[in-house]
Formats: structure tokens, sequence, C-alpha cells
């Protein structure tokens, strides 16, 4: 094979090579898929909160949360319930037999300040306080009792109650019951209402035979949902644990998002709510028992 040939040859082969290198691209693409699942899953931010030297009859200052979506799909409802006293522990001197959670309220751009949840309980009858009148005081069929808030004002107040079944039978649920409850608050300036053979001075929330949670319409807890147990001990105040009251005949309670304030809470998005303290009178210095506010998401 002559020079010239072998040369011919290779400078085909290096032409071929170069139109090889040529016909290639200069970037490429992947394509990335990725699925989610389903997840609901809430932030409330902060996730703590401490009021501290609050004194007697004192509205403390809210405190702002926000509650995040932070799952995958679209958030409907937002419901809270909130820790209580184990019995009552007005009387004991020891702050730890207080809960937090009974001295604090919620309340969103759309409502005002709420109880979550609070239980009153049964008490001795204070001297200056008249009965009424078909009242039988005892486990079934009556007592008295205190609600313990305060003004916005920075007052103490105490609302006297009974409980008071007036059928001839049964529980305070099994039988036709009234909650009576004092229209005037008792102060370290006021008496308040004591006497419960006058109807001016009450407010009547009728307990209909096998039912529970029922509505107060008028006085000082209108809007709440009242719930009285079945031996009549205890009265509790809700507006935002729905939970307690199922099945019941109480429109007044409410889950505190529902999904039209005013959109669903879509994945990134949030919702805000305020918490407030009001300490009562009689509550013993120092700290008291850590209560736990919980929020409950629901998805359609």
């Amino acid at each position: 094979m002559t020079f010239r040939y072998r040369n011919l040859i290779m400078g085909s082969l290096l032409v071929v090579l170069l139109a090889g290198v040529a016909s290639g691209a200069d970037s490429d693409t992947v394509t990335i898929s990725v699925n989610i699942t389903q997840t609901i899953s809430i932030d409330v931010s902060p996730n703590t909160v401490s009021w501290t030297a609050l004194t007697i009859g004192e509205t403390g200052t809210p405190e702002y949360f926000t509650v995040t979506n932070v799952g995958s799909v679209n958030i409907t409802s937002l419901k809270a319930n909130m820790t209580n006293d184990n019995s009552n522990p007005y009387g004991t001197g020891n702050p730890l037999n207080y809960n937090a959670g009974e001295f604090v309220l919620l309340n969103t751009t759309t409502d005002g300040f709420y109880y979550v949840n609070k239980v009153n309980w049964n008490e001795s009858i204070p001297g200056e306080v008249t009965t009424p009148t078909d009242f039988t005081e005892g486990a079934d069929s009556g007592y008295f009792g205190i609600i313990r808030t305060a003004w916005d004002n920075d007052v103490g107040q105490q609302y006297y109650f009974f409980t008071n079944r007036t059928s001839d039978s049964g529980d305070c649920l099994t039988g036709t019951a009234n909650v009576l409850i004092g229209v005037e608050p008792k102060n370290v300036t006021s008496a308040g209402s004591v006497d419960f053979t006058d109807s001016g001075q009450y407010t009547s929330v009728s307990i209909s035979s096998g039912g529970n949670g029922v509505d107060i319409s008028s006085g000082y807890f209108d809007g709440y949902c009242l719930l009285v147990a079945d031996d009549c001990s205890t009265v509790t105040l809700t507006k935002w644990n729905t939970d307690l009251d199922t099945n019941s005949n109480c429109t007044n309670d409410e889950i505190f998002f529902d999904g039209s304030n005013p959109n669903e809470l879509e994945p990134g998005s949030y919702t805000t709510l305020w918490l407030e303290p009001k300490i009562p009178n009689g509550v013993p210095d120092g700290d008291v028992s850590s209560g736990t506010l919980t929020v409950i998401a629901s998805a359609s």
C-alpha cells in the first residue's frame, strides 16, 4: 500500500470520528416524578406560653398563636380541648391543685374570648344564699356551686348556681332538671345574686329528661354550651370543645375553624388564635399545675 493511499484511509477515518462527535448533544434532561401521600398535620406556634406575676382578679395580656397546615391535604376544621382540675381545688391552699387550663379563654378573629371547657364544682352553701323553693341537696337531686372568673377590668367575680332536679325520680340527666345561674356576680364590693327564690335574680337553663348539652341564651354566659353531671355535682361550660356534647341539643359550641374563615386551610397556610388568662379570687400564690390546650385538625 502506498503512502498516499494510507493517508487517504486515515483521513476518511478521521472524518467518520469527527462526524460521530458532531452528531451528539451538549445537554440532556431527566424526567422526575414525585407522589405525596395524604397526611393531616398541623403545627401550633409557639407551643408554650407563660403568664407570670398575675394578681387575683386580673385578666392577663392575650397571647397570639398561629396554627399552620404542615400536612398535605386541605384542613376543613380545627377544634380544641383543654385540661381541667381533677377535683375542686378551692379552699385547699395548694396552687398545684389548680390546673392552668381552667383560667384560659380562647378567641379567634370572628368570635370573642370563651373558655374552651371549664368545670365548676359543687360547694357548701354560704349563709347569705337562699336556696330555690323546691331544692333538695344531695347526689342526684341538686347542689350549690360557684363559677369563678374575672372581669376585663381586673375584678374577680363569682357567679352562684344551683343544679336542681325537679322531677320525682332519676338524676339530673334521667329526670327533668334546671340549672339556675345568678345574674349578678359576687365580688369584693357586691354581694351578687343570692336569693334563688326570686326568678329575677337568676337565669334558668332547663335540662330535658334523657338529654344533656343545653344552650345558654341569656346572661353573662350567653353563647356557652352547658353540661351537667348525671349526679348533679358539676356544671361544665364549653364553647370550643365539641367532643364534650356528642349527640346533645347544644348549638352554641363550635369548632374554632370551620373551613369558611374564609377558606379551607390549604397546605402551607395558617390561621390564628389568641389565649387570655382570667385569674379568679381565691387562688393561692405560686405556680399552678401546667395546663394543656390540644388543637385537633380534620380534613374532608
